[in-house]
């Protein structure tokens, strides 16, 4: 369903022509909508898929002396004492601190590597986690993002961190930010649209 929200004075027929005007924007619009994914809680269990860099990896929960998570031989492994195999809570906090680590030295280098192509270096670059959104840039210049877009393929991930960068350069959405954004990843169009189809699959 689409719903208009326009001003009471405005006529039907300036409603309708803009409706037409817009219809190629709005029927883009519903088409990612329709292709979101339903979210399914992930369950922190032997056998569950997880993904690293917009590849799958299936979670082998093992028992041993030291609690750790690694990825080896194509499996996110991760190691509990013998008495909290079912302890989802430590398995996800475990894996998260991996994913959390990982994502650091990838962004970072990305970082690196994007802002001597812009031009622009960073005061201080972060990973946490947000709610409702992959980075942020301040106006003293610290990058934060969002440790769950390691999650995403490598060119999405380039993506977030390329926007980011180019705040540093425009401090808004302007025509000017978009064109710089465009002269790095010249189709950021679809990558932005890859993220509001896909982000409920980035989530835990």
């Amino acid at each position: 369903m689409v719903q208009v929200i326009v001003p009471q004075k405005l006529s039907q027929q300036v409603i309708d022509d803009l409706i037409q005007k817009k219809t190629d924007w709005i029927r883009k619009k519903l088409i990612i909508q329709q292709s979101v994914p339903t979210y399914k809680p992930k369950e922190f269990v032997s056998g569950g898929f997880f993904s690293y860099l917009g590849r799958n990896y299936r979670l082998k929960v093992l028992t041993g002396d030291r609690q750790q998570a690694k990825l080896k031989h194509g499996y996110l492994e991760v190691t509990v004492k013998p008495n909290q195999k079912s302890d989802q809570s430590l398995i996800r906090k475990l894996l998260q601190n991996w994913y959390i680590t990982h994502a650091t030295e990838k962004l970072e280098q990305k970082t690196e590597t994007y802002a001597q192509e812009i031009g622009v270096r960073p005061s201080r670059i972060k990973v946490k986690e947000f709610k409702s959104r992959w980075g942020s840039c301040s106006s003293s210049g610290e990058i934060i993002y969002n440790w769950k877009i390691i999650m995403s393929p490598g060119p999405i991930v380039d993506y977030v961190v390329v926007h980011e960068l180019c705040h540093l350069v425009h401090q808004d959405h302007s025509k000017q930010y978009w064109h710089k954004v465009r002269s790095i990843i010249p189709d950021y169009h679809s990558k932005r649209d890859w993220l509001k189809v896909n982000s409920s699959l980035l989530e835990w």
